[in-house]
């Protein structure tokens, strides 16, 4: 690199065929560490060109300082300097995932728990929607949905009744006019196999049509296993799930729930209080019994139909015996959910309210009965608890 530092007047410089007057100047070429002298035209001329030494001493000139340039250390030289390569060592790697697997072990029960979280509120809702629809249908009817009127598949269930209340009227009207044709007719398809997303809960289950018709008590008649649509709540039948109310008689208020066999208990007749009565709430599915007749193992659940009137472990359940601690409990009349410690109810009043699974059975059977006075004493003794009421 050249760098000029003065041009000179014409006629100063001799030079090579001085006739041509070209003027010279003085530049230092810091490839070689010493001044060179360039004529404009780009010819070098040297200082024993010069005419005289005065002349060349009345010339100024700067040496520039010689410019720098960065040097590429080598692979070599790096290594010997002790600088560290870029690239990732095996221990590092490990260590990188080994933080992230703790990372994600950590996240995964949160968004679990997220999850079910969501799926607590949505039960909830539907509760909400059910205990809604139970109390219009109090309002317009003047007593609370009849918990089933036969015990046979020939009628239906609470569940079913409360349909128009449900925004469901077009499947409560595919229900075959005719009574005598059972529940699983193919004529009641719509009616019994349309799956209603109200009566499910997220965290159990999805809605489906796939759960097997009850042939009154008998393994089901070819062809009906697996089609009908199922639920997952459970009215509170009292202190007694298969409590019904005698022929030509009232509810014993210390026995029955809002909701029974042959019931029309009118709001009136809930003496301790709407708010303060279970009316329906979440049921617990027990795991299937190994020694259950091929063709019975949602009867023996509990996990039938849940429109026709014939499975009363499916359509009521009772706290006599507690809640359900968790999935493995072996019995199929308890109130009991999916949920982490809680069971939801709706109460007689439309509120929905979470139970602890551990709350005493006293506690239980105050909530159960309509009119018992809050004394736990008025506990049933399980009466008529054979196939003949069913």
């Amino acid at each position: 690199m050249r760098q000029l530092v003065r041009v000179l007047p014409r006629g100063l410089w001799g030079c090579s065929g001085g006739a041509s007057g070209r003027a010279h100047a003085i530049s230092s070429d810091v490839r070689y560490g010493h001044p060179v002298l360039h004529s404009l035209d780009g010819n070098f001329a040297s200082p024993s060109r010069l005419r005289s030494v005065s002349d060349a001493a009345r010339l100024a000139w700067v040496r520039p300082s010689p410019m720098r340039f960065r040097e590429e250390p080598s692979p070599a030289k790096s290594l010997a300097s002790g600088q560290r390569s870029a690239a990732f060592t095996l221990i590092e790697l490990l260590v990188v995932i080994a933080i992230i697997g703790v990372l994600v072990g950590l996240l995964l029960p949160a968004v679990q728990q997220a999850r079910e979280a969501g799926r607590r509120v949505s039960c909830g809702n539907h509760l909400k929607q059910v205990g809604l629809a139970v109390a219009l249908a109090a309002d317009i009817q003047k007593h609370f949905p009849t918990g089933r009127l036969t015990r046979d598949p020939f009628d239906v269930s609470w569940a079913f009744r409360l349909l128009p209340f449900l925004e469901e009227q077009a499947v409560f009207d595919a229900r075959n006019p005719d009574h005598t044709v059972p529940c699983w007719d193919d004529s009641n398809a719509t009616a019994f196999r349309t799956p209603v997303a109200t009566f499910y809960c997220a965290s159990r289950r999805q809605p489906a049509a796939d759960r097997n018709f009850d042939n009154n008590n008998d393994p089901p008649v070819s062809g009906t296993t697996g089609i009908a649509a199922g639920g997952d709540y459970a009215a509170c039948g009292g202190t007694y799930f298969n409590y019904f109310t005698p022929a030509g008689g009232g509810p014993d208020p210390t026995r029955a729930g809002a909701i029974h066999t042959f019931s029309r208990v009118r709001p009136a007749e809930v003496t301790d209080g709407l708010s303060k009565t279970f009316a329906i709430g979440e049921r617990h599915i027990p795991p299937v019994d190994p020694a259950s007749a091929a063709g019975l193992e949602h009867y023996s659940q509990g996990d039938t139909a849940f429109f026709p009137s014939d499975t009363p472990q499916t359509l009521f359940a009772d706290p006599y015996r507690g809640l359900a601690l968790g999935p493995d409990d072996t019995t199929n009349r308890k109130f009991g959910s999916l949920h982490p410690g809680i069971t939801q109810f709706v109460f007689c009043d439309g509120h929905v309210e979470a139970i602890t699974n551990e709350t005493e059975i006293e506690v239980l059977l105050r909530y159960a009965a309509i009119g018992d006075g809050n004394d736990p004493s008025n506990v049933d003794d399980e009466p008529g608890d054979s196939d003949a009421n069913k």
